[in-house]
């Protein structure tokens, strides 16, 4: 997997989160089921490579310090997603991405 793919495969990251966020806040859904859509997000971004020395891969190895993977099932800490440092790691993330003319990108399907 190369950076763009990381880039793009980072977007459904970014979908599972601005999804769960906004069926909360239109009431459709309640924290434990948010909680839950959080986690997913930590196992989604805890298969993505980041293995090499690029900026891309620096910045998902950091995010996946912030936030690492919460096993299913568990009830574990998802207190690093959204906070200044998870901003911090996917603002490098999303510059290195559009160098590469590889944006990150989320798709919108909730509250439809």
């Amino acid at each position: 997997m190369d950076d763009a793919d990381l880039c793009s495969a980072y977007g459904d990251v970014l979908t599972i989160l601005e999804n769960a966020d906004l069926a909360l806040d239109s009431g459709r859904m309640d924290i434990q089921e948010h909680e839950g859509w959080y986690a997913l997000a930590t196992r989604v971004l805890d298969r993505l490579p980041a293995t090499g020395t690029s900026e891309v891969s620096e910045a998902i190895a950091d995010l996946q310090s912030i936030a690492p993977a919460v096993a299913p099932g568990a009830s574990g800490d998802i207190g690093g997603v959204g906070s200044s440092d998870w901003d911090d790691a996917e603002e490098s993330l999303g510059s290195a991405c559009e160098d590469l003319d590889t944006p990150l990108t989320i798709s919108v399907f909730s509250g439809g």
